[in-house]
């Protein structure tokens, strides 16, 4: 399988953010779409614009019709395959005081999924607290329930947001003090 650069990945999000313009309600969530596209379009080159499209038509990535590019299952699965790579955590500039803690209980059957998590927790800054308990400080959720969703195993991971004390040993770890 090819590997990404920049570009493909900016026309793969271009096109992903198309398509999520149909199953958008909400006219500021659309706006930020259409921004977001138009900012994406703007900053490619055209020429190295087609002939990428040209590859994403042989890996079978898009499908061409009636001067439509679209993305194909197999299109969305390396999008959401990027999003996953370049996924990163923000940090707020003040703590609230609240732990978020990733838990897990992923059976040996699924030892693949469970090795990649714990490698993509402690990828994005997770601090491994316990083999299946991982701790972070700042809110994350919607890039945990990504991080849950690619892998399907929704039914086998817990978030949870709680103080934990003592915590001076996590304080420590990040820098909280």
């Amino acid at each position: 399988m090819p590997k990404y650069s920049n570009l493909a990945g900016k026309v793969l999000e271009f096109l992903a953010t198309g398509a999520l313009l149909g199953f958008t309600r909400g006219k500021q969530q659309r706006l930020e779409l259409l921004k977001e596209a138009d900012y994406i379009w703007h900053t490619i080159d055209q020429k190295e614009l087609q002939s990428l499209l040209r590859r994403f038509k042989i890996y079978k990535y898009v499908q061409v019709d009636n001067n439509r590019v679209l993305l194909t299952s197999k299109g969305k699965a390396r999008w959401l395959s990027y999003k996953l790579k370049n996924l990163k955590l923000k940090q707020s500039k003040k703590w609230d005081g609240k732990w978020r803690m990733v838990l897990f209980d992923i059976p040996e059957a699924k030892k693949k999924i469970r090795d990649a998590l714990r490698r993509k927790l402690k990828e994005i800054g997770f601090l491994e607290f316990q083999k299946s308990v991982f701790v972070y400080p700042y809110a994350c959720r919607d890039e945990i329930n990504f991080i849950i969703n690619f892998f399907d195993i929704s039914d086998l991971v817990y978030y949870i947001e709680t103080p934990i004390s003592p915590d001076d040993f996590l304080r420590k770890s990040f820098k909280l003090n």
